[in-house]
């Protein structure tokens, strides 16, 4: 690793299907987790993205709303493609379904950097236990069952985020 590798913020990037529900909220979800625990962590960077290859949409009046419930605003949120150029910038691609995890494997993404976030940090056989369901379409409830998945799945993997993040900042060897 490289002088100029260890003042690159670790990068962080979600992905689910169209980047309009799940991926911006665990996007919003996590960068909040960061600013409460320490403030504003730069070496730390959180991206979302989808497979279809929508750009510019905004997140969902829905996925808007339960984020701000708990203090998220992703109001401003665009979405983006999940392009082979933006995977291949990423230190960590946390997916929200198994078929997003196969496109991203697709694209050259290393296993070792590529995780369903149910199952984060392991890589599990029968990943599609490990579906966030999406919820594009549905009702209010289902929106809040999304969000609780993703905040459970972040809560339990913010240790292991912050220790890869850290390595990297100083420069050390990851331990997968």
């Amino acid at each position: 690793m490289t002088e100029q590798d260890a003042k690159t913020p670790f990068r962080v990037l979600f992905v689910c299907t169209g980047n309009t529900c799940r991926s911006p909220m665990a996007e919003g979800l996590l960068k909040k987790l960061l600013n409460d625990r320490s403030g504003e962590i730069p070496w730390i960077s959180v991206a979302s993205a989808g497979t279809m290859g929508l750009a510019g949409r905004p997140a969902t009046p829905l996925a808007v709303e339960v984020a701000a419930e708990y203090g998220i605003d992703i109001g401003e949120h665009r979405s983006q493609a999940a392009t082979p150029a933006l995977l291949d910038q990423m230190d960590l691609v946390l997916t929200m379904a198994d078929e997003h995890h196969d496109f991203c494997r697709g694209m050259g993404v290393p296993t070792e950097r590529l995780y369903m976030l149910r199952a984060f940090p392991k890589h599990p056989a029968g990943l599609s236990q490990f579906v966030i369901p999406d919820p594009i379409g549905g009702e209010r409830e289902q929106y809040q069952q999304t969000f609780f998945l993703i905040e459970e799945a972040l809560l339990r993997s913010l240790p292991e985020i912050l220790r890869r993040a850290t390595e990297r900042r100083r420069g050390e060897p990851s331990t997968d």
